[in-house]
This record gives C-alpha cells, sequence and structure tokens, in this order.
C-alpha cells in the first residue's frame, strides 16, 4: 500500500464521484479506478458500492476512512511545513490569548519559538477566552487555549491536550475553613462567590460553574483577579484560582484544595487547513512546559 492509494481513496470518499475525483486529482479516470481496486484487493473488501448512478462508501470504506483521515491530514501539515521551512518560509502564527484565564507560559513559547526559527514570528490575539473557538474556524487565530467546554463536535477543530490545571478556593485567613488542607464542594454550597465580570472576562462564570458542578450563589463582581482577590481579604466572599504553581499569595488569604477535577487545556486548530506553523509551535510550548516544570 502506498500513499497514493489512501490520498485517492480519501478524494473520492470525500466527492463520490469517479469523474470528479480524477479531475482533483489530475489523473485519468482509469487510473484513480485501478488505484481504488488495488487498495481493495490488500484490504480484502470493497470499499465501495459502484452503481451506474451513485457510489457509497461500505462499511469497511466508512472504518477505513475514519482511521487513516488524522494521519493522512498529519502528514499533509508535514510536508507542507516541512517544504516552507525549507524554503526559507517566513511567516507569523497568530495565538490567542486570555491573559488572566490560559496561564499558559506564552510569551516564555514564543520567545523558544523564534530562536528555534529566526524567520518565523508570532503574534498574540487577545480577545475573551470565549470567543476563541470562532476565532480559531475563520482563521483569524491560528492556535488557541482553551477548557474542554468550550468545544462541540460541530467546530471541526482539532484539540491536542496540553495540561491540567489543579483548582483551588481562596478563602480570607479568618474563614471557618481556613485552617483546612482540603474540602468537599459540598462544604461550599452555601458560600457567597466572588466572580469576574463578563466585560472584563467573559466565559468566566462559565469555568466556574463547570469547576464546582453546581450553581454558586454569587456576591460581588470585579473588573479583575488582584481586584476579587482583595474583596476576598476584606471578606467579601471566596473565589477560584487556577493554580500554576503559585508560590506567593497575597496577605491575608489562603488557598484550599477542593474535590474537583482539573481544569483541562487544550491547544485548538482548525482541522481543515490549519497553518503549517502549528507543529512548531506545539513544540515550542512543550519545550516551555517541560522547562518549567523541572
Amino acid at each position: 500500500m502506498e500513499l497514493r492509494h489512501i490520498r485517492y481513496f480519501h478524494e473520492l470518499a470525500e466527492t463520490l464521484n469517479f469523474s470528479r475525483a480524477a479531475e482533483h486529482l489530475h489523473v485519468a479516470q482509469p487510473a484513480l479506478s485501478k488505484q481504488i481496486r488495488d487498495l481493495e484487493s490488500e484490504l480484502g473488501g470493497k470499499l465501495f458500492y459502484r452503481t451506474t448512478t451513485k457510489v457509497q462508501l461500505t462499511e469497511l470504506g466508512r472504518y477505513f476512512r475514519q482511521q487513516t483521515i488524522r494521519p493522512v491530514m498529519q502528514l499533509d501539515i508535514a510536508i507542507t511545513g516541512a517544504q516552507q521551512i525549507a524554503k526559507g518560509f517566513s511567516g507569523k502564527i497568530k495565538v490567542g490569548c486570555d491573559w488572566p484565564i490560559v496561564g499558559l507560559p506564552l510569551a516564555i513559547t514564543a520567545r523558544i519559538y523564534r530562536e528555534h526559527n529566526p524567520n518565523l514570528s508570532v503574534e498574540f490575539v487577545e480577545a475573551p477566552i470565549r470567543e476563541h473557538t470562532a476565532a480559531v474556524r475563520d482563521h483569524s487565530m491560528d492556535v488557541a487555549f482553551v477548557p474542554a467546554f468550550f468545544v462541540n463536535e460541530n467546530d471541526n477543530l482539532e484539540m491536542r491536550h496540553v495540561c491540567d490545571v489543579s483548582v483551588k478556593v481562596i478563602l480570607p485567613a479568618g474563614h471557618k475553613f481556613a485552617g483546612r488542607k482540603h474540602l468537599a464542594l459540598t462544604d461550599l454550597e452555601n458560600e457567597r462567590w466572588l466572580a469576574l465580570d463578563a466585560e472584563s472576562i467573559p466565559g468566566y462564570r462559565v469555568i466556574m460553574s463547570e469547576v464546582l458542578q453546581f450553581q454558586p450563589k454569587y456576591g460581588l463582581t470585579t473588573a479583575s483577579m488582584p481586584s476579587l482577590v482583595a474583596h476576598v481579604v476584606a471578606g467579601n466572599g471566596i473565589g477560584l484560582l487556577p493554580y500554576w504553581g503559585n508560590k506567593v499569595l497575597e496577605p491575608g488569604i489562603v488557598a484550599v484544595d477542593i474535590d474537583c477535577n482539573p481544569l483541562e487545556i487544550f491547544a485548538i486548530f482548525c482541522r481543515k487547513d490549519p497553518s503549517p506553523l502549528v507543529p512548531l509551535y506545539l513544540d515550542a510550548l512543550d519545550e516551555a512546559l517541560n522547562s518549567s516544570a523541572s
């Protein structure tokens, strides 16, 4: 089996029309038919139902397409990226960021990326995290970082797990639970919660509800995380803190572990026609994460 067999198969599976598929592939229709027959012979079964009026995938065809679509896409990205790098390609990758929420080492990643790829640059596209999925779909961002619940199956995006972020509850130092090392979510259902307002960080309340798994009783809303922390110190409520290994907390507050799942952060990028720079950028991100963990 050669790569062209799989490429021809995918084109025909997409168009379900031999003439159109052959035209897209710039080959004669008999040559396409032969490649499909050779592939079917190697697999031991029919990939397509063929009549005089239509072409349809068989059960074997549907399975083979599902199992090979991602490797083919990844190979296409690798080939395109390698060709452009070999030609001294210069370009820019647009990285979506919502600094207060995501917390990834994006600036360090950009530095590593530039060190490895001197002809390439990074543009930070700042936008609220709930807007990142649509921005990646319309190519105003090449890659962005979101929790899984901001993406659905219809978005047609690739998702690559980047890291898990533990979440702690921050309490004023005099709070009745301040001396505890760990709290159950049920301990906190009657507490008054502080949140970041929708204008400063849209989507923050969605994240809170997903993490807490209950509808919080909200008190004040604030415009920034430092402001939220100040209100916790003042005793006006409690809040959530994504914990990126923070070593220093504001005087007057404590951070306590809670029994919630970590916040899973994913890199998202287009499934169809992604920027060839995305794999290079994600390699730099891996390096930045590994260096910060060591």
